[in-house]
């Protein structure tokens, strides 16, 4: 997990001093939504939802085709459920997280077409969970389930996209993308879980 910080630290810091030697700098605000799969092991079922993202995006360009890429996700949105029946007991049980993320990606770029890969590292919000029982002709019973989560996560994000041009000085961006999971994200010592997400981003991108 070091090495992770200390990539992304050194990526910050070349995006950064590359910036203003850059042949194109793009800056914008971005919106995203999430399909996130819960994984871990022994669970039945299927574990998936939706969520959104908020945030912008830099898109740094050192020459024609190589670049850095920075998604700076300031509410990250992951909610997953499962519902199970068992002897007229449906049981319900559904879970949301949110970050604070960083995404920091080496870009190659052809003619406004791209590909960008790297570390993310996510710093969470907040974290809930709760499970709803519902027996044949009685009321449903719902309880909280809290399970502690972990302060950050680490991932690879990867994502292609494409920048349609919209004036010489302003871009829509278009991308979609996956979060590969490299920590588990409840802390539950000896059972490692993660959430997958795939991701589908837009930016509104203002040449600076």
């Amino acid at each position: 997990m070091k090495n992770i910080v200390t990539i992304l630290a050194i990526a910050i810091v070349i995006g950064i001093a590359g910036s203003a030697n850059a042949q194109r700098v793009l800056m914008g605000p971005r919106l995203s939504g999430n399909f996130n799969i819960y994984n871990q092991k022994g669970l039945t079922g299927t574990w998936n939802g939706l969520g959104v993202g908020v945030g912008g995006q830099i898109d740094v360009l050192f020459n024609k085709t190589v670049g850095i890429l920075g998604n700076l996700t300031v509410f990250d949105m992951k909610n997953f459920s499962n519902t199970q029946t068992t002897n007229n007991v449906t049981t319900d049980q559904a879970y949301s997280l949110s970050y604070a993320t960083i995404d920091v990606m080496f870009q190659a770029n052809f003619s406004n077409y791209y590909f960008a890969a790297g570390p993310t590292l996510g710093v969470k919000l907040n974290s809930s969970g709760e499970i709803t029982q519902t027996a044949t002709g009685q009321a449903p019973v719902v309880q909280a389930s809290n399970i502690e989560t972990k302060s950050t996560v680490f991932n690879i994000t990867a994502e292609t996209g494409y920048n349609i041009p919209l004036s010489p000085d302003m871009y829509l961006g278009t991308s979609l993308g996956v979060n590969i999971p490299l920590s588990s994200t409840y802390n539950t010592p000896g059972i490692d879980n993660s959430i997958l997400s795939l991701k589908l981003g837009v930016a509104l991108k203002f040449r600076i």
